[in-house]
């Protein structure tokens, strides 16, 4: 009888969870909803906005104190800036704090409450501005949705139903289950294909509503798909294979191009910003090997990818 109820109740999410992602996608299919619209509403989640950010704060010191961060105001104001205009016309409620990783990996991703990372290695690996507008939008997507803690929710639910009911109780259950909750974390930029699919059309929205050409997105996770058949790809970045661009999101993808943005004239390209900070990477690349000749290796190790991979528990 506890076995019935128990798969009953899975049974009901799921059919419920189904309908009103069927309702979302209507919903939210259209750009010039962006802001004035609810893209978390109805979905399951045990996080408030509040205890949210406040994950998001405890997960990016974390993040700071693991990995190597650049502090330099020209690139750091920069990206910024793309951020910043990605965010203004997307629908995210925080305001976005930008890191750079001091690291060779092409990686990017974001934090609840608007935590946003981006490697110098990436950096260097895009070929426009629009690219990158398009990898900060993708992330600053799964934000918007909270994705971290609706997955998070997805698993403590299951977790919990698994459990005989009744069979634990009083502290040891607030035990168990703050438990799960240490647990999850550790994987949460793994997404599910769903969320991946809603970050890639809602990311295409907000590059859109940026004025940048979507098209560049698709582009560049293109690239970085064909990167990988390579047998010298140890710098492609470990958060993209958390983040997989199948064939079937690409066609998804040109496919929200092509019936859901409507054509334009004109779009953001690059900018003279964007070819400034390259040659000042590229300048500081050259100094560094240039210090390194004179005075041997730089004894912090900023040649060295971050560490921040092994907090994420991204491949080696």
């Amino acid at each position: 009888m506890r076995r019935c109820f128990t798969f009953l109740l899975a049974a009901t999410f799921v059919i419920t969870a189904s309908t009103l992602s069927d309702d979302k996608k209507k919903k939210n299919a259209d750009p010039a909803e962006i802001g004035s619209r609810d893209i978390n509403k109805r979905s399951l989640n045990f996080y408030s906005p509040e205890r949210e950010i406040a994950l998001g704060d405890e997960l990016a010191h974390e993040a700071e104190i693991t990995a190597r961060i650049l502090r330099d105001p020209l690139v750091r104001g920069y990206v910024k800036e793309v951020a910043d205009r990605v965010a203004r016309n997307s629908d995210l409620q925080t305001p976005v704090r930008v890191y750079i990783v001091d690291s060779d990996l092409i990686a990017a991703f974001a934090l609840p409450g608007g935590h946003f990372f981006v490697t110098i290695g990436l950096l260097r690996e895009t070929r426009s501005e629009a690219e990158l507008a398009g990898v900060v939008a993708h992330e600053i997507a799964h934000v918007a949705a909270r994705h971290c803690t609706r997955q998070m929710s997805r698993t403590q639910l299951w977790n919990y139903l698994s459990l005989p009911l009744g069979f634990v109780s009083g502290p040891v259950a607030a035990g168990v289950r703050s438990g799960m909750m240490l647990a999850v974390p550790l994987s949460f930029l793994k997404f599910s294909r769903n969320f991946e699919r809603e970050a890639d059309e809602l990311g295409l929205q907000y590059d859109y509503a940026s004025g940048y050409d979507p098209a560049a997105m698709v582009d560049f996770f293109e690239r970085m798909k064909a990167r990988e058949k390579e047998k010298d790809h140890g710098s492609i970045a470990k958060v993209f294979s958390s983040h997989p661009m199948t064939r079937d999101r690409i066609v998804a993808a040109e496919k929200t191009i092509e019936e859901s943005l409507p054509s334009r004239d004109q779009y953001v390209v690059t900018t003279w910003r964007f070819e400034e900070v390259r040659q000042h990477l590229h300048q500081m690349e050259v100094d560094r090997i240039r210090a390194e000749k004179i005075y041997g290796p730089d004894p912090l190790g900023r040649k060295n990818p971050s560490q921040i991979g092994t907090l994420f528990g991204w491949p080696n």
